[in-house]
């Protein structure tokens, strides 16, 4: 059994994420390198000046605990009804009014976590470092159950109000009855020795659900109980080092009008069917999942481009290479524009059909690297630093 871990941290940039390197050194060594330099000599592009042609209007502020630390974590909000749910990397829990942002609870998990939360049915679910699945009540605040399934969990868990399925950073699934937190099922997948530090949110849609593991497959499971129904591999490892074979698939998948979209690291933006059939896939490098509007898909990808998708063939409509650099997070739509946030903290407004920047707002000066969410009207961006806002932005002919 392995007792000793040995971490080095790597102050190379690289593309804002973690690598984990599993090796084996006298059978019980782990060694983690954190920011390694897989593209030397790009710097982030400058930001330049531009014409405001949006009004921005920032609604409202709250902090959340401590924030997401100096170690890279993805934490972002959720929202449910009338409510915004947000954590911090301890492990305390808030639920914050979605109109006013007063905070309505608090909860004191007491476990320290790389994620955000994830909602299904009455709960509100945390997952943490140490493998601790705690269920909230989303009313209350109150506990409701504790289960540890003794892997580190990167992911926020998700649930269809019966089963809680889990995504371990070790390539499993974990199927938990939502009422009592019993173990139901477990799935696991083999990976390779060299992974990101990240895993993707699964996807549920009914009893069945979608996600994507490092070994660059995408799988459908049952909910209920675990079963596979297919895999498709959606990137396959190219080159002759560890680092250039790797292919993640971090982004949760995204299903709409009946089309699976993913995408992968080293990989592909690839469109599938419910039944696993491929439709068409763009090479595209990305740790983020893609967004879907309309007959378009975006995607930021790990060079700091965004680009734009036939939904329907595939077909590259535009790209914008002005934020090349600068670790962008997952795009999203807030009132048909598409927005994504930089790792200063900015917040950047694109045109859908044509691509064009806009405006910018800055949300953080600690930076964004987790997803924004956004209900259609309004926006809610979780800063590294731990503000949540609530942001408004309408076109000045608009109003």
């Amino acid at each position: 059994m392995c007792t000793s871990f040995i971490r080095i941290f790597n102050k190379l940039k690289w593309i804002g994420v973690l690598l984990v390197l599993s090796l084996s050194i006298g059978a019980c060594s782990v060694l983690e390198v954190v920011g390694l330099s897989k593209k030397k000599g790009v710097r982030p592009n400058p930001l330049t000046p531009l014409a405001q042609r949006v009004d921005i209007q920032s609604r409202w502020k709250a902090k959340v605990g401590s924030g997401l630390s100096k170690l890279y974590r993805v934490i972002p909000p959720v929202i449910d009804n009338d409510t915004v749910y947000a954590n911090d990397y301890k492990g305390r829990v808030f639920a914050f009014d979605r109109e006013t942002g007063k905070r309505k609870w608090s909860f004191n998990s007491k476990t320290e976590v790389g994620a955000g939360v994830g909602l299904g049915g009455d709960l509100v679910l945390l997952g943490s470092l140490n493998g601790d699945v705690v269920a909230i009540d989303k009313d209350t605040g109150e506990e409701q159950w504790r289960t540890d399934i003794d892997s580190e969990i990167l992911a926020a868990p998700q649930s269809n109000g019966a089963v809680v399925v889990v995504q371990t950073n070790d390539g499993k699934l974990v199927g938990i009855d939502a009422k009592s937190g019993e173990t139901i099922w477990t799935y696991s997948a083999q990976l390779p020795s060299l992974t990101l530090r990240g895993t993707a949110v699964p996807t549920l849609f009914g009893p069945n659900l979608i996600t994507g593991f490092a070994n660059g497959k995408l799988i459908a499971l049952s909910a209920v109980d675990g079963t596979l129904y297919w895999e498709r591999r959606v990137a396959s490892p190219q080159g002759r080092s560890d680092i250039e074979r790797v292919v993640d698939v971090d982004g949760s998948p995204v299903l709409s009008n009946k089309t699976i979209y993913t995408t992968s690291y080293n990989g592909t933006l690839s469109a599938l069917t419910p039944r696993g059939e491929l439709l068409w896939s763009q090479e595209n490098s990305s740790y983020s999942g893609p967004l879907v509007i309309g007959n378009r898909v975006f995607v930021t990808t790990d060079q700091g481009f965004l680009r734009s998708y036939s939904a329907k063939t595939g077909l590259l409509l535009w790209e914008s290479k002005i934020l090349e650099g600068r670790k962008l997070a997952a795009p999203q739509n807030l009132a048909g524009f598409v927005v994504t946030a930089d790792y200063k903290g900015y917040v950047h407004i694109f045109d859908t059909e044509s691509g064009g920047l806009l405006d910018r707002f800055r949300i953080d000066r600690d930076g964004v690297r987790s997803p924004m969410v956004s209900d259609g009207t309004y926006l809610y961006v979780l800063g590294n630093d731990g503000v949540l806002a609530s942001i408004a932005v309408y076109l000045f002919q608009k109003r």
